[in-house]
């Protein structure tokens, strides 16, 4: 019985908002029923600019969906980077074509700002509207001038409100432009780090098949068998030189091309250099293939000096690496 009273007593007073709703709706309708013609203006002029907030909130409303899609990609793009720093693969996202997307969103902000432009304006002439018809009808009693008086003050706060989530939307994408800038350049010297380590341990094991595979020569080798490539000046400085170790080396010959290292290794291997290797420096994208390497410079140079006649010292230098 309790309950049934509780929800008699709810259900009447459902019925009396929704009929005090209906007649506040019907005086509504009435006073807004145009007398003159700066009412009429008034009357359509409201509805326009009504309708123009509903198509503001609805273009921030995409805005806002487009800010929330950059965010998560550059949360996708930081997981990948920091998966991938700990040598985790992570499936790569569904590409996305970063141009037709600045396109769309370029495309949405001038639309925005036209929009704003335009009810900025329509408020104005609004208040025009209004002023005009406050020297006619005066009283601030008035049912259209309280109803358009009140129309004005929301579409004010709105516009503001506008303003303020554009502002706050515009802010956020550039914090994220700024954000993902730094985790696209942190991908790429990722990716080109591991393209070197690739390299290094290709490189590696291609000297060790030389090693293992290249006989001694049947036949003394001279210098005129070895291509020394690009002659090196004394004493030459590299720097960022990855899985090497700072210090002096002596190198005896220079190649861009991996064929004519290779060349040149098997020749040093079948002439009797066991100690044979070489570096890659990215920079120049030069491979220097030596056979010793020194702590300090005078025991470089002692070397240098004493190089004796072996085929492939003809051109020996000495090449710093800087780490």
């Amino acid at each position: 019985e309790a309950r049934q009273k509780l929800a008699a007593e709810a259900k009447a007073k459902a019925d009396l908002e929704a009929k005090l709703a209906a007649e506040a709706k019907a005086k509504l309708a009435a006073a807004a029923i145009p007398k003159d013609e700066t009412t009429k203006s008034l009357v359509n002029l409201a509805k326009l600019t009504e309708e123009a907030n509903v198509n503001q909130k609805q273009l921030l409303a995409r805005l806002s969906e487009t800010v929330a899609g950059k965010e998560q990609d550059l949360k996708n793009l930081k997981e990948e980077n920091d998966l991938s720093e700990k040598g985790i693969y992570s499936a790569p996202k569904p590409f996305k074509s970063i141009t037709a997307e600045n396109l769309a969103l370029e495309s949405l902000r001038i639309e925005i700002d036209d929009i704003i432009r335009t009810q900025n304006n329509k408020i104005t002439e609004l208040e025009n509207l209004y002023n005009k018809r406050l020297k006619s009808i005066s009283s601030p009693e008035d049912s259209m001038n309280i109803i358009y008086l009140n129309t004005i003050k929301d579409l004010k706060s709105n516009q503001l409100e506008a303003i303020r989530s554009k502002e706050n939307l515009e802010s956020k994408l550039e914090d994220i432009k700024v954000s993902t800038e730094i985790e696209r350049k942190r991908r790429i010297k990722r990716a080109a780090y591991d393209n070197e380590q690739d390299k290094y341990i290709k490189d590696r094991s291609r000297l060790k098949q030389i090693k293992e595979n290249t006989p001694l020569s049947s036949v003394p080798l001279t210098a005129k068998d070895f291509d020394f490539g690009e002659e090196q000046s004394n004493i030459q400085i590299v720097k960022g030189i990855k899985n090497e170790e700072s210090g002096y080396y002596l190198v005896i010959a220079v190649h861009t091309d991996a064929n004519k290292r290779d060349d040149f290794l098997t020749k040093a291997v079948s002439a009797g250099e066991e100690n044979i290797d070489f570096f890659y420096d990215v920079n120049t994208s030069k491979y220097f293939i030596y056979y010793q390497k020194f702590n300090g410079l005078d025991g470089a140079d002692k070397a240098l000096q004493l190089k004796g006649s072996k085929p492939y010292n003809g051109k020996l230098s000495i090449v710093k690496i800087e780490n």
